[in-house]
């Protein structure tokens, strides 16, 4: 529960541009050694930002129903949902109505002293707010040992050892002295207004940027429940309307892999009652994929945790791990030379405004020193051809590259 803090009612937000607003509030929460969460929903211009005034972040199983508002993260490799992460809304602030909301919880002497450093700081003019840095090194994967990998994968097919599997690449990327992380923010909020566009910097988590695609579950406050299967790429051509775009047998698959995905964790749960639309040829940026929209009425099913029980059963999905789960997970843990950490993981804003938006965490880049960490993966069946797999997982990279150097 979020509720206007009495010590802002003389303090007018809509007197500074949004972006200036935004970068003071990150810049102080990260000099206090607090976390930042800045998000846009798909479709939207709201732009919200959530601070905690934590110095750290607590790993555990975190109650959809029940938590306080904020923002949720959680890695790739997520046994059990156990290394789950709220950021909680100690401050929220959304661009809407440009109002500063504070937690029941807290203590008014933290919210004020924050806002009289506000006050100070935003008289200065706009300022590069500072981030949170983990440095990862310097990994990058080589074409060659991708494509080795996919071999390997394609092999472990053959002997039916699983259906699909989703390797992953880390592209190493540097960084302009003119590179700007709130900048890169705003950027893709414009090039891609149907993605779910992020930033979150935190201790022991660094600064990670992204926009995604694909919607893990959604739980709006009129008790409407929605997941999709995202699968299937292949690049924007110019002026062919996504209507007239012909899939190869290869993405077609693919995408119907992750719907009877979808459709058997119903199946466990014993629900039958579910819309299903798709697939449909969406537009991502400067990339195509096959879609399909799952809906469950959460009153009418009579199913209220439905939330949390489809997303302990959805991660990791087969559109970022593969299928059968338990042995692509294995064999992604035998060949990949790196942690995805936040990669392929999920994350979104948890009861704000009654509702819950949980995004898998794709198209993303993690900040580094000088460079920038970007992530991608590519989804390998018996059809795969290694040298394509290899150029699909660098046109999802090149989404982000091309906003970077706007």
């Amino acid at each position: 529960m979020i509720h206007n803090h009495s010590g802002t009612e003389n303090l007018n937000f809509k007197v500074y541009p949004e972006k200036t607003v935004i970068a003071t509030w990150i810049k102080l929460a990260c000099q206090n050694q607090m976390s930042a969460a800045l998000w846009r929903l798909p479709g939207r211009e709201t732009k919200h930002l959530a601070v905690d005034f934590r110095e750290s972040l607590v790993e555990g199983k975190i109650d959809l129903e029940e938590s306080a508002g904020g923002f949720l993260l959680a890695p790739f490799d997520n046994p059990d949902r156990s290394r789950e992460m709220l950021i909680k809304a100690d401050i929220y602030f959304n661009t809407y109505d440009n109002q500063l909301v504070t937690s029941d919880h807290t203590g008014s002497s933290k919210s004020t002293q924050l806002l009289e450093q506000f006050k100070a700081e935003i008289s200065r003019g706009i300022l590069e707010p500072t981030f949170f840095i983990k440095n990862n090194g310097e990994t990058s994967t080589s074409a060659s040992g991708y494509q080795q990998v996919v071999t390997r994968a394609l092999e472990n097919i053959t002997s039916g050892r699983f259906q699909k599997v989703v390797p992953a690449v880390i592209r190493k990327v540097a960084l302009s002295r003119e590179f700007n992380c709130l900048d890169t923010f705003y950027k893709l909020c414009d090039s891609y207004p149907n993605a779910f566009v992020s930033m979150v910097s935190a201790k022991g988590i660094g600064t990670w940027i992204g926009a995604s695609p694909e919607a893990l579950i959604e739980v709006g406050r009129s008790q409407m429940f929605s997941t999709v299967a995202v699968a299937g790429t292949q690049a924007l051509q110019p002026g062919l309307a996504p209507q007239e775009v012909a899939w190869r047998q290869k993405e077609i698959e693919e995408q119907a892999l992750v719907s009877r995905y979808i459709i058997n964790c119903f199946k466990k749960i014993r629900l039958r009652e579910f819309e299903e639309i798709g697939p449909k040829t969406v537009v991502a940026g400067n990339l195509l994929h096959l879609k399909t929209t799952f809906t469950v009425d959460m009153e009418e099913t009579n199913f209220p945790l439905l939330g949390s029980v489809m997303l302990d059963l959805l991660h990791p999905t087969s559109a970022v791990c593969g299928m059968p789960k338990a042995t692509a997970q294995q064999f992604l843990k035998e060949n990949e030379d790196f942690d995805r950490e936040l990669f392929s993981g999920y994350l979104g804003p948890v009861n704000i405004n009654k509702d819950t938006n949980l995004f898998v965490n794709l198209r993303c880049m993690q900040i580094q020193p000088d460079h920038a960490l970007l992530y991608a993966g590519a989804g390998v069946t018996e059809d795969s051809i290694p040298e394509k797999e290899w150029k699909e997982t660098q046109l999802k990279c090149d989404t982000l590259l091309e906003v970077m150097d706007q």
